[in-house]
C-alpha cells in the first residue's frame, strides 16, 4: 500500500465528534441525545442494565493471519445467550466450531466496557479473555460435537494511544446501539486444532478485530458489514465500513485505522454483491463521494440460517482480498492491494 499525492482532497467529516465521556441513556433507558456521534476512543459508556426491553450485548472478535481466523463470538440478548469458538482454515472445506446455546441468557454479566474481562466455563468449553495492562489474553479450551480438539493461547497488543470507532446509532429514542469497532490491533501467538498448530503473529500478518456492541434493537434488522488490518512498508491500516444499518440516523461506523489514527468517513458507504451468489466478487464504494472505492473477492462463504419461531438470523460470511483505494484525512490516496479480511450481509429478526 502507498500513498501518492492526488489532486482530490479529503471531505471534512460531518459528524459530531465527541470529546468527553458520556452516558448513552438517561436514567429512564431512554437515549441520551448528547451520546450522538463518535469518538476515537471509548468513552460512550453503556449504562443501561440487564433487563431493559431488547437489550442486546455482545462481544465479538476475531483474529486474523493470511492463511486462518478465528472467531470468538459471547453474545446475550436476554432471552439467549451464544457462545460461539470457530477456526477456518482457509485452506479447509468448512469451520471447526464449539457453539454453546443457553436459554434465558448467559450465566455470567457481560463487561460494561470493551476492556472488560470475559470469563466462560460449560460443557467442553473453557474461554477466558482477560486484560492484563495494555494487552488481551485469549485463552480456550474446547471439544467439537466430533471430537476434535481447539486450543487458543493469544495475545493481542491494545495501547491505550490506539485510536478506534466508537459510535452511538440513534434509530430513536428507545432504539439505539453503542458500537466500538477496534481494528489493526496486532496479535501473536498458537491455535492447535488436535496436534495440528496454526501460528499468529507479524511474519503472518496477523491482527485482531473486536466489535463490541451494547443497545437497544429493531426487531428486524439488516446489516453488511466489511473489516480487515494489514501491515506494509512499515506502516499498519485497518479498516471498518458498515452499510445498510445505519442509515438515515446521521451517523455511521465507517473508517480506516492509519499507524493507530482514525480516518473518519462519515459518507455512507453502500455494499453491491449478489444475494443469490455471495461468492461473487463484491464492490464497496462511498455514497456520494469517490472517497473509497473496494473490490472484494471471495475465497470462503460461511452461511448460517437459524429458524427461532418468531426469530430468526441469516448470516453471509465471508472471507477474502480487498483491492482498491481510499482516501485519507489528508487527501492523499491509500492503495489497498491484497488485503485478507472479512465481509458480511446479515439479516435478522428477534
Amino acid at each position: 500500500m502507498g500513498y501518492p499525492p492526488i489532486a482530490l482532497s479529503a471531505p471534512a467529516s460531518s459528524e459530531r465528534e465527541i470529546t468527553t465521556a458520556v452516558d448513552i441513556a438517561r436514567p429512564d433507558g431512554r437515549l441520551s441525545r448528547d451520546a450522538i456521534g463518535w469518538a476515537r476512543h471509548p468513552i460512550l459508556r453503556c449504562n443501561l442494565r440487564p433487563g431493559v426491553p431488547r437489550f442486546a450485548q455482545w462481544d465479538y472478535w476475531c483474529f486474523g493471519s493470511r492463511s486462518s481466523a478465528l472467531t470468538v463470538l459471547v453474545a446475550d440478548v436476554g432471552y439467549l445467550g451464544i457462545v460461539l469458538v470457530s477456526f477456518l482454515d482457509f485452506a479447509a472445506r468448512r469451520p471447526v466450531e464449539r457453539l454453546y446455546v443457553r436459554p434465558g441468557g448467559l450465566p455470567i454479566a457481560m463487561p460494561a466496557t470493551p476492556r472488560g474481562d470475559i470469563v466462560v466455563d460449560a460443557a467442553r468449553l473453557h474461554l477466558a479473555l482477560r486484560n492484563r495492562d495494555d494487552e488481551l489474553h485469549v485463552e480456550c479450551a474446547a471439544r467439537t460435537l466430533l471430537g476434535k480438539r481447539i486450543a487458543v493461547e493469544l495475545v493481542v497488543q491494545r495501547p491505550p494511544a490506539h485510536e478506534t470507532i466508537n459510535v452511538l446509532v440513534p434509530w430513536d429514542d428507545t432504539r439505539f446501539q453503542l458500537t466500538s469497532k477496534q481494528q489493526a490491533l496486532p496479535a501473536r501467538g498458537v491455535v492447535r486444532i488436535d496436534a495440528r498448530e496454526h501460528t499468529f503473529g507479524p511474519e503472518h500478518d496477523s491482527f485482531a478485530c473486536l466489535d463490541y456492541g451494547r443497545g437497544r434493537w429493531p426487531s428486524r434488522i439488516e446489516w453488511s458489514w466489511a473489516f480487515a488490518s494489514s501491515a506494509r512498508g512499515g506502516r499498519t491500516l485497518g479498516m471498518n465500513l458498515g452499510g445498510t444499518w445505519t442509515d438515515g440516523t446521521g451517523v455511521t461506523e465507517n473508517g480506516f485505522v492509519i499507524d493507530g489514527r482514525v480516518h473518519k468517513i462519515a459518507d455512507a458507504v453502500d455494499f453491491a454483491f449478489d444475494r443469490r451468489a455471495f461468492m461473487k466478487p463484491w464492490r464497496i464504494r462511498t455514497r456520494t463521494t469517490s472517497r473509497l472505492d473496494l473490490d472484494f473477492h471471495p475465497i470462503r462463504e460461511r452461511a448460517v440460517r437459524i429458524p427461532l419461531g418468531i426469530a430468526g438470523v441469516e448470516l453471509h460470511q465471508m472471507m477474502g482480498s480487498f483491492h482498491g483505494t481510499f482516501v485519507d484525512d489528508a487527501g492523499a490516496t491509500l492503495v489497498i492491494e491484497d488485503v485478507v479480511g472479512l465481509a458480511e450481509w446479515v439479516r435478522g429478526r428477534w
